[in-house]
C-alpha cells in the first residue's frame, strides 16, 4: 500500500529535510506512554473517575501533538520552496536589459508561483494538522478504553472476602493491548511520513494544475480587488476538490490482495472515514481562511494591477509558515473549530 513512498524517498533521498527523522519524532513524542505511565503511578490507590481521566489523556495528548506539527513544518516548507521558486525569478527580473519579452514571461511564472505557494502553504499545513489531530483523538481514546478495560477486569475481585482473594493468584495481563498500541502508531507514523514525502507533492502538481487554469486570464495590467483574489483562492481551491482528497493523500488504501478486514485496514478506515467526515470538511475550510486571510492582509490597495498583487503576496510568504504566536498555524492549532474536530474523532 505504501510502496510508492518508499520508492519517492529513494529517488529522493538527501533532498528532503530528513522527513523520516522528523516525523518518527514527532509521532513518538506525541503517543507515546508518559502519559499512561504517569497515570499508573499518580492514581495507583485513588482510581480517577473515568471522565476525569478521558479529559486527562485528551488534553495531555493534544498538547504534545501541537509541538509534533510545529516540528514538521520545515520538512514541507523545504519541498514547497522547492517545487515553487520564487527568489531565482526575482534575480533574473533583476537582470540589466532583460528582453521585454522574456520580462513579461517571468512576471507571469512569478504570479503563478506565489499564487501556488499560498494555496500549497494553506492546503499542507491544515491536512497535516487534521491528520495528526485525528490520529492522536484515535490512539488517546484507545489509551482510555484500556483502562476502562483494566478496571473492569479487576472490579470483581473486590467482591471476594479477603480471605479468598488472597489465595487467587494476579493474572499478568496480556501484552496484546501494549503491542497493538505500538502496531498502530506505528501505521499511523507511516500514513505522515507518506503524506509528507509523496502526498505532499501530489498535491503541489494538483495546485499547480488549478493555479494555472484559473490565472490563465489573469493579465498583469487587469485591476482587480482584494474580494476578486480571495474568490479566486475559492475557486482554485474547488479545482483540487476535498471529496478523497485526505485519504489519497494520507492513507490510500488499495484492494490488491490486502485482508480488508485485518486490523491494519480497520484501523485506516476508522482514520479516513474521520478525515473525509463532513466536520473534516468544514474543519479544513475553516483552516484554509486562516492562512487566505492572512495573506490578503498584506496588501495595502483594496484594488490595484494584478502585477502590484505579487510583491504583497510573496512577503506573505514569511507569514504564513511562521510557527510563532499569532502565526495563521498557532491561531489555527488554537482554534475553536480544531478543538472541536478532535474532540469529534476522540468520542467517534
Amino acid at each position: 500500500m505504501f510502496s510508492a513512498a518508499w520508492e519517492f524517498t529513494k529517488r529522493h533521498k538527501g533532498k528532503i529535510i530528513t522527513g523520516g527523522v522528523l516525523v518518527g519524532s514527532a509521532i513518538a513524542y506525541a503517543t507515546s506512554r508518559p502519559t499512561l505511565k504517569n497515570l499508573e503511578t499518580a492514581h495507583a490507590h485513588e482510581e480517577l473517575p473515568n471522565q476525569a481521566r478521558r479529559h486527562y489523556i485528551f488534553d495531555s495528548t493534544h498538547r504534545s501533538c501541537d509541538q509534533s506539527i510545529t516540528d514538521l513544518i520545515p520538512s514541507i516548507t523545504s519541498q514547497i520552496e522547492g517545487r515553487f521558486e520564487v527568489d531565482s525569478i526575482r534575480e533574473k527580473l533583476n537582470a540589466p536589459d532583460l528582453p521585454i519579452d522574456q520580462k513579461i514571461q517571468l512576471w507571469d511564472l512569478l504570479k503563478r508561483n506565489v499564487f501556488c505557494r499560498i494555496i500549497a502553504v494553506a492546503y499542507c499545513f491544515s491536512i497535516l494538522t487534521l491528520t495528526l489531530k485525528a490520529q492522536i483523538s484515535i490512539l488517546a481514546a484507545d489509551t482510555c478504553l484500556q483502562f476502562e478495560k483494566r478496571k473492569t477486569q479487576s472490579d470483581w475481585k473486590s467482591y471476594l472476602p479477603e480471605s479468598l482473594s488472597s489465595l487467587i493468584p494476579n493474572t499478568p495481563q496480556p501484552a496484546q493491548n501494549s503491542s497493538m498500541e505500538v502496531g498502530n502508531r506505528r501505521i499511523f507514523l507511516q500514513c505522515v511520513q507518506y503524506f509528507t514525502l509523496r502526498g505532499v507533492p501530489q498535491l503541489m502538481e494538483s495546485i499547480h494544475e488549478a493555479v494555472s487554469e484559473e490565472l490563465k486570464d489573469w493579465q498583469l495590467k487587469d485591476v482587480k480587488s482584494k474580494y476578486d483574489v480571495r474568490l479566486i483562492f475559492d475557486k482554485i481551491g474547488t479545482r483540487v476538490g476535498t471529496h478523497g482528497l485526505l485519504t489519497k493523500l494520507v492513507a490510500p488504501i488499495e484492494n490488491n490482495g490486502m485482508d480488508m478486514n485485518s486490523s491494519v485496514v480497520k484501523l485506516l478506515q476508522k482514520l479516513t472515514s474521520n478525515l473525509e467526515s463532513d466536520k473534516s470538511i468544514n474543519t479544513l475550510n475553516s483552516l484554509l481562511d486562516f492562512y487566505f486571510s492572512a495573506s490578503l492582509k498584506m496588501v495595502d490597495s483594496e484594488e490595484q494591477a494584478i502585477v502590484k498583487y505579487i510583491p504583497s503576496l510573496s512577503n506573505a510568504y514569511p507569514i504564513l509558515t511562521s510557527t510563532s504566536f499569532d502565526s495563521p498555524l498557532f491561531n489555527s492549532l488554537y482554534s475553536s473549530d480544531v478543538h472541536q474536530f478532535a474532540v469529534y474523532v476522540f468520542n467517534s
